[in-house]
C-alpha cells in the first residue's frame, strides 16, 4: 500500500508566501503572549531574589510585613530566644533600608535605594575558621568580602538603574566615583548581581557593623536591634515545617517564622492576586491569546475557502466530516510551530534586552515556554475549527 498525502502539510506549503505571512501572524500573537508572560514572571521572579540568595532553612518576618518591600520589623531579642531551640544550629539577622537610604552619585539627583546589611559572619574568607558557609550567596559578594570590612564602603548592584548615574568599567567594577548615602560619604569597593524588581530600582550591600553610622535614627535609635529578616539554620534531619510552627508559636503575634518555599509562595500570591499589575499582565496575555485567534482564523479561512471547491469534491466521494477536522487540526498544529520557533529566538533577544534595561529578571525556562507553546497550539486549534464551520455544515453540491 502507498503512503497516504500529507494533504494538510502539502496545503499548507503550496504557497510559500502566504506559508511565510502565515507564520509570522502566528509568531507576532506568540512574542506577544511572550512578552506579557515575561514580566507577569519578572513581577514573580523578582520580590523573592533575596530569599533565593539567603542560606538558610527557616526565614523570620514580622506578622505585618503582608510583603516583602514594607519595612515592618521585629526585636532581635526574637533571634536570641530561638537558639535555645534544639532543632537550631544557628540564626543571623538581615537588615534592610528602604526608607531612610538614599543615594546621591555626583553629578545625579538624590534617589531612594535599597540598603542590604551583610552579616559581619559572612565578611570572613571562605574556608577560614571563623564560617564554614556564608549567609548571602550572591553573585560578586565573595570577591569583595575582604573590602567591604573596612568602614564606609559598599557594594553596588551592576543591575541597578542607569538612572542612578553609577558609572562601571569594562570588567564590571564600580568606576571612581564621589558617593553619597544618607549624606554620608560612602566608597564603592565592589559590585554585586541581584537584580531590580517593582519596589526597588537598585541595592547597595554595607556591612552590618557600619550600618549603625548611616541609619542612626532607625529602630528609635537603636538601628541593629530591628530586625527585617531572620535567617535561622536547622539540624540535619529537622522538620523545616515543625521548627517553624513551633517558633512561630515561641512569640506569637510578634513574628512569623516561614520555610523559605512558604515565604516564596507567599510573596508571590500577593504579587499575582492582591495587586492590579499581576491582573494586567494576565489580561495582557489574554489579549494576546484572542488577537492570535483573529489573526489564525483569518489566515485558515482563506485556506480552506481557496481550496473549497476540492474540499467539496471530497465530501461528495464520502469523506465524513471528522476526515476534515483532522486536517485542520493537523494543520492547525504545523502552523502553530512553524510561528512558534521564531517567536522563541525573538523571544530570547527581548527578554535579554529588557533585562539590560531594566534589571528585571526576563528568565525564559523550558516550562514557561511549553505554556506559550500550548496556547499558541490552542490558538491555532480553536481558529482552524471555526474556520472550518461552513465546510462541515454544507451540503457539498452548494460549495462548488
Amino acid at each position: 500500500m502507498s503512503p497516504r498525502t500529507p494533504l494538510a502539510w502539502k496545503n499548507l506549503i503550496g504557497n510559500p508566501a502566504r506559508l511565510c505571512v502565515a507564520a509570522a501572524g502566528v509568531g507576532f500573537a506568540a512574542v506577544l503572549m511572550f512578552t506579557q508572560n515575561g514580566f507577569r514572571n519578572a513581577l514573580l521572579d523578582s520580590p523573592v531574589r533575596l530569599i533565593e540568595v539567603v542560606d538558610c532553612e527557616l526565614v523570620a518576618i514580622s506578622p505585618a510585613r503582608y510583603m516583602l518591600p514594607v519595612d515592618e520589623r521585629f526585636p532581635r531579642s526574637l533571634l536570641r530566644r530561638v537558639k535555645a531551640d534544639p532543632a537550631v544550629t544557628d540564626v543571623q539577622a538581615l537588615l534592610i533600608e528602604r526608607t531612610m537610604a538614599r543615594v546621591r552619585v555626583e553629578g545625579s539627583p538624590s534617589r531612594p535605594i535599597r540598603v542590604i546589611s551583610v552579616p559581619d559572619a559572612s565578611l570572613y574568607s571562605p574556608g577560614s575558621s571563623d564560617t564554614s558557609r556564608p549567609w548571602l550567596n550572591i553573585a560578586g559578594l565573595n570577591e569583595s568580602r575582604d573590602a567591604l570590612r573596612q568602614r564606609d564602603t559598599a557594594l553596588v548592584d551592576r543591575k541597578t538603574r542607569s538612572e542612578y548615574g553609577f558609572q562601571f568599567d569594562d570588567s564590571g567594577n564600580p568606576a571612581d566615583q564621589r558617593i553619597e548615602l544618607s549624606n554620608q560619604s560612602i566608597e564603592l569597593v565592589g559590585s554585586f548581581t541581584l537584580g531590580t524588581d517593582f519596589a526597588n530600582e537598585g541595592s547597595l550591600l554595607i556591612a552590618e557593623s557600619s550600618f549603625a553610622n548611616y541609619f542612626p535614627r532607625r529602630g528609635y535609635g537603636k538601628p541593629l536591634e530591628t530586625v527585617d529578616l531572620g535567617l535561622i539554620r536547622l539540624q540535619d534531619g529537622a522538620s523545616p515545617e515543625e521548627a517553624a510552627e513551633r517558633l512561630t508559636a515561641m512569640a506569637a503575634g510578634q513574628w512569623q517564622v516561614l520555610t523559605r518555599q512558604q515565604i516564596r509562595d507567599r510573596e508571590q500570591t500577593f504579587w499575582s492576586e492582591q495587586t492590579p499589575v499581576g491582573m494586567i499582565f494576565l489580561i495582557g496575555t489574554l489579549m494576546g491569546f484572542a488577537v492570535g485567534i483573529i489573526i489564525c482564523y483569518q489566515i485558515l479561512f482563506t485556506n480552506l475557502q481557496d481550496a473549497m471547491s476540492e474540499y467539496a469534491t471530497l465530501k461528495a466521494m464520502g469523506y465524513p466530516n471528522r476526515f476534515f477536522v483532522g486536517l485542520v487540526v493537523r494543520q492547525s498544529v504545523y502552523l502553530s510551530v512553524l510561528g512558534f520557533i521564531p517567536a522563541v529566538l525573538i523571544a530570547l533577544l527581548l527578554f535579554r534586552m529588557l533585562e539590560s534595561l531594566t534589571g528585571l529578571p526576563m528568565a525564559l525556562t523550558v516550562a514557561r515556554a511549553g505554556s506559550v507553546l500550548i496556547l499558541t497550539t490552542l490558538m491555532c486549534l480553536i481558529s482552524g475549527l471555526l474556520a472550518l464551520r461552513k465546510l462541515v455544515r454544507a451540503d457539498p453540491a452548494s460549495l462548488f
